[in-house]
């Protein structure tokens, strides 16, 4: 097409200049490409339009004429184009204006729609002409093609060099280059500790979360690389730091290119997005092991990524706070399949159930028990495995404590020596620095004071913990971790033992448990497939509903119904406070729970007013009736002088005092006749118990005389008992 095909109804719309470069390094660097691009608004002036109606679009600097939907400078222009205000557009050349087909052929089609006129620096097209689409077609494909070359040559040049080991980038904190362009481990002291105790915290700890969590609590800050070029910043630690350290093989000397590979997708649009993924080590472009010293082997590497991987997954979970100990170990010995762990409101008992074919297929659970005697059971197994271990781990542990003091000293030494050295550069700079500037040296003053401060501090902070770490292990410490070697249990059950620590070891015992209860069964049959391929079968008991560790005993349930026959429940609580029994859950009983006791088991409410029948009292009103104490009472009612019952130790007595025992022990008047219990004892050549118990039972007549302020008893013996004792003289 020549410029003399161009109509005034073209020269009528606007005259469009698209401008763009593909990355901000050009935008700075190649400013000659831009300056010709705009001078195309020279040649729409040669082609006829006035400079009024010429527009230039240069919103899309520093992007890829590859990427669709994200050039808001050429959306804008295509919208224009398609209202028909435009009649012309100019680019250096087309592949300005799209350097893919599906943004070309749409400015064609819209283009040919609207009678709108294409020009580069090589000619004007017509859209609608064949000659003209067929050459920007090919134009268009071209332009596709040569930026799949040129990204082609790149990628391959970066792979090969990636192969070889020499491509550079980002290192992370721990890892420096050396002069001739090698990895290195940083020279940093400090920085190569604080990465090795990241590895041997996880070891110990076996979860992210948990390292993260002890790093923390002991206020160990963490070494980042802040940026390229830039030295170590030392920060909190931080979940994602831990992780990334972890997952990072460069620490185990690896060299590693294509960890995280592009991927185009489409969008809820149907737009192509590229995105970034994570993929597999077996589509790594390069892995070169032993590439650098490590701060572990490649070994350790993969187990760590092993045991991240078994954390996340669904059916087995990092150890977690919940008391389950067989969490992620238990498989339904019906259908196979991992069961599910189901905790109770308020920390009540746990359960396990198959749910998992509920959860696919609509069903119903396979099978579903409560947890509390089956992990009783494999508890005494895994101590039982554990004990010949208990002596040398006890000796590890003490030698553990001596290595982790040592560990925690050196490191607080380094922060010192860091804070010393920090304090010495400030020093420096502002000694440097002309007094007389005082913009620069009122800076560089504060931050020499600043680091004075931080040096205080760390020193102070220092001095305490130091002094803390010299103290060894006390004789009481060290008399502790010997009992504990010979009874496990105590310290597998202690507080401070967490519920993550047992279950890690019942992980590393444990491969898994296959739990099989028939419906209707009162046992559970359990298979314990240990590590080493050992099986165990074990048969524990069932619960039954209604029945757990809070049920009140039989013998409890007897003894308030019993007591309720004559006694309120206020009385009954006191009753068993007296005898010292607890609730099922520890607590002192009250009427409250001898109420809850009642309406559980369907006892009758005890009277508001005590039961007693015809000439019985309780002990303190018979000793009223009597006129002596109540402990008096007592022991005649167990002596036999009265009749008494009491229904259960601590119970109120009831006492039988009827007129005949008032008069018979009631203090009288002495007769001289009588003899006293010791005469009467002597005479009889019998103890005085056995005196009392005669009297008890009718042999010999009694009274109680009064003797001054004193009561005592007098016995009438028989006639002849008289004749068998010798005479006094």
């Amino acid at each position: 097409m020549t410029p003399d095909q161009i109509s005034e109804a073209h020269r009528n719309r606007l005259a469009m200049v698209y401008v763009r470069q593909s990355s901000a390094h050009q935008v700075v660097h190649h400013r000659e490409s831009q300056r010709r691009q705009r001078n195309f608004v020279g040649r729409a002036t040669e082609l006829g339009w006035p400079r009024e109606r010429i527009q230039t679009i240069d919103e899309d600097q520093g992007r890829s004429g590859s990427r669709s939907g994200q050039r808001s400078g050429f959306e804008e222009m295509v919208a224009m184009t398609a209202l028909g205000k435009i009649g012309i557009v100019l680019a250096l050349e087309v592949a300005r204006l799209a350097r893919g087909n599906r943004d070309w052929y749409q400015l064609l089609d819209v283009c040919s729609i609207t009678h709108t006129l294409i020009g580069d620096e090589e000619g004007l097209y017509d859209p609608r002409a064949y000659n003209d689409r067929l050459l920007l077609g090919l134009k268009g494909t071209m332009s596709e093609a040569e930026l799949h070359l040129m990204r082609q040559r790149l990628l391959e040049a970066t792979r090969a060099k990636a192969r070889r080991g020499e491509l550079r980038h980002r290192l992370p904190a721990g890892y420096v280059y050396d002069e001739a362009g090698r990895i290195c481990k940083d020279p940093d002291e400090q920085v190569a500790a604080v990465v090795r105790e990241v590895f041997e915290r996880f070891a110990r700890l076996g979860t992210i979360h948990q390292t993260h969590l002890s790093l923390t609590e002991e206020g160990i800050q963490i070494p980042v690389r802040s940026g390229p070029g830039l030295g170590v910043a030392w920060t909190g630690a931080r979940y994602g730091q831990i992780r990334n350290m972890l997952n990072n093989p460069i620490y185990a000397g690896a060299y590693v290119y294509g960890r995280r590979q592009t991927e185009e997708v489409l969008d809820g649009a149907l737009k192509a997005r590229k995105r970034t993924k994570a993929v597999a080590p077996e589509q790594w472009h390069t892995l070169l092991k032993e590439h650098h010293e490590g701060y572990i082997d490649w070994e350790q590497y993969e187990r760590n990524r092993m045991q991240i991987q078994a954390n996340h997954r669904a059916a087995d979970g990092a150890p977690r706070e919940g008391e389950s100990l067989l969490q992620g170990l238990v498989l339904c010995g019906r259908c196979g399949r991992s069961m599910r762990v189901i905790y109770g409101r308020h920390a009540g008992p746990v359960r396990y159930a198959c749910a998992r074919a509920r959860q696919q297929t609509g069903g119903t659970v396979c099978q579903s028990f409560g947890a509390g005697r089956l992990e009783r059971a494999i508890e005494a197994l895994l101590l039982a495995a554990l004990a010949p271990a208990g002596m040398a781990a006890m000796t590890r542990a003490a030698e553990d404590y001596e290595k982790d003091n040592e560990v925690e000293r050196e490191r607080w030494k380094k922060k010192i020596e860091r804070a010393r050295y920090e304090v010495r550069l400030a020093e420096r700079q502002y000694n440097a620095v002309d007094p007389d500037n005082r913009l620069v040296a009122r800076e560089l003053e504060r931050r020499y004071e600043k680091a004075l401060r931080e040096l205080e501090t760390t020193e102070a902070q220092a001095g305490a913990k130091l002094k803390e770490l010299d103290q060894p292990l006390s004789a009481r410490e060290r008399e502790q971790l010997r009992s504990y070697a010979y009874d496990l249990g105590d310290l597998w059950r202690a507080p401070s033992t967490r519920p993550q620590d047992r279950k890690r070891i019942a992980r590393c015992l444990i491969e898994a448990v296959a739990v099989h209860g028939p419906h209707g069964s009162e046992t559970l049959k359990a298979e314990l497939h240990w590590k080493g391929g050992e099986v165990t079968t074990l048969e524990v008991p069932r619960g039954k509903p209604g029945v757990h560790r809070y049920v009140s005993s039989p013998e409890l349930v007897a003894l308030v119904r019993t007591l309720a026959q004559e006694f309120s429940d206020g009385q009954i609580a006191r009753v068993l406070r007296r005898k010292r029994l607890k609730t099922p859950k520890g607590h002192s009983f009250t009427a409250y729970h001898v109420h809850n006791v009642r309406q559980q088991y369907g006892i009758t409410k005890g009277p508001l007013v005590p039961v007693k029948g015809e000439d019985v009292y309780t002990a303190e009103e018979a000793a009223d009736r009597l006129g002596v104490c109540r402990s008096t009472v007592i022991r005649w009612v167990e002596s036999g002088l009265l009749r008494g019952r009491q229904t259960t130790d601590g119970a109120p007595w009831r006492v039988v005092v009827a007129e005949a025992d008032i008069q018979r022990l009631k203090p009288s008047e002495p007769d001289k006749t009588w003899l006293s219990l010791k005469r009467a004892a002597s005479v009889l050549e019998v103890s005085q118990q056995t005196v009392l118990q005669k009297l008890k039972s009718g042999e010999v007549e009694g009274t109680r005389v009064q003797t001054g302020r004193r009561a005592s008893w007098r016995i009438r013996l028989p006639e002849g008992a008289y004749d068998n004792h010798p005479s006094l003289f």
